[in-house]
C-alpha cells in the first residue's frame, strides 16, 4: 500500500472559496444596512419654528434669515463630496431660475474649506444660486441635520416642510405648493 499524498487545494479552489466568503459578507452587510433603514429611517428635522442665523455668503456677505426678504425660504443643506447632492443641484438651479420670487440657498457644511476653495468648487458643480458656507455645521446641528442632502421650506420663521435626500424639481414644486 501506498502512502498518498495529502492533497491540497489548488489556488483556483482557494479564490472561488474566498470570492464565496466575501460576497456572503457583502450580502450580509447590505442586508444589516437596508433593514437598519427599513427600521430607523432617516427622519427630516421637525417642523416649527425655524433657528435663525447669520452666515457669510460665497462673496463673503453676512446673511441673515430673518432678514431675507421673501415669503417663502428654501434651504438646503449639502457638501461638495456628496454625489447625492451633486446630483440634486441641476434641479435645484433651475427652480431657482423659474422662481425668482422665492429665495433659495444652498447651505455648504464643508467644514473648514476656505472660502475661495468653497467658491471655484460651486461653480465648477454649475451653482447658479446662492450658496452660504456653515464652515463648522453649527446651523445644520442646530436644524437637526444629520443626513445629506436633506431641503427645507421655510415661511415667516417657521419650517412647514422638510425632505431627507435628493429632492428633484416636482418634489421641490409640490412642498413649495403646500407651504403657501
Amino acid at each position: 500500500m501506498t502512502d498518498a499524498a495529502p492533497s491540497t487545494p489548488s489556488s483556483w479552489t482557494f479564490l472561488r472559496g474566498l470570492a464565496r466568503d466575501w460576497g456572503i459578507a457583502a450580502i450580509v452587510v447590505v442586508v444589516v444596512f437596508m433593514g437598519y433603514n427599513l427600521l430607523f429611517p432617516p427622519r427630516p428635522p421637525g417642523l416649527g419654528p425655524a433657528p435663525d442665523f447669520t452666515l457669510n455668503n460665497l462673496e463673503g456677505q453676512q446673511v441673515t434669515l430673518s432678514s431675507v426678504d421673501s415669503d417663502l425660504v428654501v434651504l438646503n443643506f449639502w457638501f461638495t463630496t456628496c454625489p447625492p447632492c451633486r446630483a440634486e443641484i441641476p434641479e435645484l438651479t433651475a427652480f431657482a431660475r423659474d422662481n425668482p420670487d422665492i429665495e433659495l440657498y444652498g447651505v455648504s457644511t464643508d467644514v473648514n474649506m476656505p472660502p475661495g476653495r468653497l467658491q471655484r468648487e460651486s461653480h465648477k458643480l454649475g451653482i447658479r444660486y446662492p450658496v452660504l458656507h456653515d464652515v463648522r455645521a453649527d446651523v445644520a446641528r442646530r436644524y437637526g441635520v444629520s443626513v445629506f442632502p436633506t431641503t427645507l421650506v421655510i415661511r415667516d420663521m417657521q419650517i412647514v416642510q422638510a425632505r431627507v435626500g435628493i429632492v428633484n424639481r416636482e418634489q421641490l414644486d409640490e412642498m413649495v405648493a403646500a407651504s403657501r
